[in-house]
């Protein structure tokens, strides 16, 4: 019986070491079918399709994208990455250059409003939206951005859009108050801050002869702020 439970024993030991080293023995066998996949961005392709196979995986150029960074034929990108570990005999997707578009936005920072819109067309495009504020730096009416920036692919037919200077940021006054003041009175006040008057003549029902040609309103309100070359609008009795 001893000997017997020793038999078994050495039986089963030994079953044990088969296994484990079976186990062994197909781990090994998958490791060695895995493969480290190369960087291939930036790569020609022709480059690409003779290197794949000498490591056991297969190109696949999904397609051909424009690239203003990336030369013709080169390789844009790759799925699965560079350094990824994948089995002998799968596939290693690519995306490739065209190479630059023709089709690129022109530089319009620095032109005036006006010929920014005549490049626009002739590239091609059409103007977008239009945004405007003030510079301390670029003179009224002058591209500061745009969107696409220059040099950016963009398709025939599609939209630029523009930020525009306006110029300095003009001071702020006190509007003066003029109501109660006859017409030229009241357009001389208004001159001496730098200001630009209009006059709007309203019949009233008043019937005092002192009333005529006198300022009943005025627009901005006394007191308010106002533009250093803005308008007042006063509104004179007839």
């Amino acid at each position: 019986m001893k000997r017997f439970l020793k038999g078994l024993g050495i039986f089963l030991a030994l079953v044990g070491v088969g296994i484990i080293s079976a186990f062994a023995v197909v781990a090994l066998l998958l490791r060695q079918e895995e493969v480290r996949v190369p960087d291939l961005v930036g790569q020609d392709i022709v480059t690409v399709v003779d290197m794949l196979p000498q490591l056991g995986l297969q190109p696949k150029i999904d397609r051909r994208d424009t690239s203003s960074t990336v030369p013709r034929d080169a390789v844009i990108s790759q799925t699965p990455p560079g350094g990824s570990a994948i089995k002998k005999g799968r596939m290693v997707h690519v995306i490739v250059s065209l190479g630059p578009s023709d089709m690129q936005t022109p530089k319009l920072v620095g032109e005036h409003v006006r010929k920014a819109d005549v490049m626009i067309r002739q590239a091609g495009y059409f103007p977008g939206n239009l945004s405007r504020i003030s510079s301390d730096t670029v003179e009224r009416d002058i591209v500061i951005g745009q969107d696409p920036s220059a040099g950016s692919q963009l398709n025939k037919g599609e939209k630029i859009s523009l930020l525009i200077s306006t110029g300095r940021r003009p001071a702020m006054l006190v509007t003066p108050n003029v109501i109660g003041k006859r017409a030229e009175e009241a357009a001389t006040v208004i001159s001496r801050l730098g200001l630009q008057s209009k006059v709007v003549y309203r019949t009233t029902s008043g019937t005092a002869t002192d009333t005529g040609r006198t300022v009943i309103q005025q627009k901005p309100p006394p007191g308010s702020p106002v533009a250093s070359d803005g308008t007042v609008e006063i509104v004179v009795s007839k």
